[in-house]
């Protein structure tokens, strides 16, 4: 009886109140923390799939920059794989821990206009004709076309003609064709992932004005947590006082709840 006589004492008393409300308060708060990490689930979701129906979009920037950029994927490697594959693939093929992967397939394509504009006239020359055999002649020539010290394209070969002289007025040229014998390019891309307006944008840029994006997709597999109130239950180190009659301090290991997550 003197223990059912305590045990109600307690049941009746102010800090099992205190406690009991503090529960139901947890509960109510831990249901909420749950609903606002499911909203994030969706909108996370729906933001992927948004990504499905992108497009590259080109832009020239300021500096006279060419920039491509697509929305990228936020996801965990089990995510990537339902939206897509590939990427997926490519982010276990690789060794450690992957924070971000991106793919991107371009051409050069410039139009005569274009390469008229860019040509350097002191580089690009013509060489003297060299005579092969009586009747046929080599002339070489380079092409250059400088955009600044990390973007140019130089071209150097030869073009194969030969005469058919069969009168002063009656003199026959014929094309035997053009051989390009050496190419040095070089073209600094920078790229990498960004977030814009919101969204996870995966972009590339450079100063070579034939750069077309053709292919442009990436993930980001480490997806910023929001900061929120209220995140849930969770087990590590702790300290209090004890509310016994007898009181005394602990230090140890208990489960705790986070009213703020940064």
């Amino acid at each position: 009886m003197q223990k059912l006589s305590k045990i109600w004492d307690i049941l009746n008393s102010r800090i099992f109140g205190y406690i009991a409300l503090g529960i139901v308060l947890l509960i109510l708060i831990n249901t909420c923390s749950r609903n606002f990490n499911l909203k994030n689930d969706i909108e996370l979701k729906n933001y992927n799939i948004s990504v499905l129906n992108d497009s590259i979009t080109t832009e020239v920037l300021k500096n006279g920059n060419i920039q491509s950029k697509i929305d990228g994927f936020i996801a965990n490697e089990k995510e990537l794989k339902l939206y897509n594959k590939k990427l997926a693939n490519q982010v276990e093929s690789q060794k450690g821990k992957v924070i971000s992967l991106n793919n991107i397939v371009f051409e050069l394509s410039q139009s005569v206009n274009d390469l008229q504009t860019y040509i350097d006239e002191i580089e690009s020359r013509k060489e003297k004709p060299i005579q092969i055999n009586d009747s046929t002649w080599k002339l070489g020539w380079t092409l250059a076309y400088t955009y600044d010290s990390n973007n140019y394209d130089i071209f150097k070969g030869y073009t194969s003609f030969s005469l058919n002289i069969k009168g002063l007025n009656n003199i026959n040229v014929n094309n035997l064709g053009s051989i390009l014998e050496q190419r040095n390019s070089k073209m600094l891309i920078t790229w990498g992932q960004k977030y814009e307006e919101g969204k996870l944008k995966v972009f590339a840029e450079t100063k070579h004005p034939a750069f077309r994006a053709q292919l442009l997709e990436g993930v980001y597999l480490d997806a910023p947590k929001k900061k929120h109130w209220f995140s849930g239950f969770g087990v590590g180190p702790q300290i209090g006082m004890s509310l016994l009659p007898k009181q005394f301090v602990y230090i140890g290991i208990g489960m705790q709840y986070t009213i703020y997550q940064w």
